[in-house]
């Protein structure tokens, strides 16, 4: 068993657990709920791979992940009203235009 990644925000451990398990590697995450029983401590959960056979495997898939995500965070203009949205979203907040898609 060997860690993988730990983060203070649980949706990211979540979210590459939930990739890990569709490539069928075995993992789990610890510390998800320590904080409330040490309240003031610094404990953030982490997401352990139980099969060190698998871990170059998911080590790939979590910098995979993270560099997909990172793509994406560079915010942009829409093309139909001119308006700023962050890079995570495909179609305008305001107009409702798809990201590059003139109308």
């Amino acid at each position: 068993m060997k860690m993988l990644f730990s983060s203070p925000q649980n949706q990211d451990v979540e979210r590459l657990k939930d990739a890990l398990n569709e490539a069928g590697i075995q993992c789990e995450i610890r510390n998800e709920n320590a904080y409330a029983f040490f309240p003031g401590a610094e404990f953030y959960p982490e997401l352990w791979v139980l099969n060190e056979g698998d871990f170059q495997k998911a080590a790939e898939l979590r910098d995979a992940l993270w560099k997909a995500q990172s793509t994406g965070a560079n915010s942009w203009i829409c093309p139909v009203c001119g308006e700023e949205s962050d890079g995570q979203f495909t179609a305008c907040w305001k107009c409702g235009a798809i990201r590059g898609v003139a109308t």
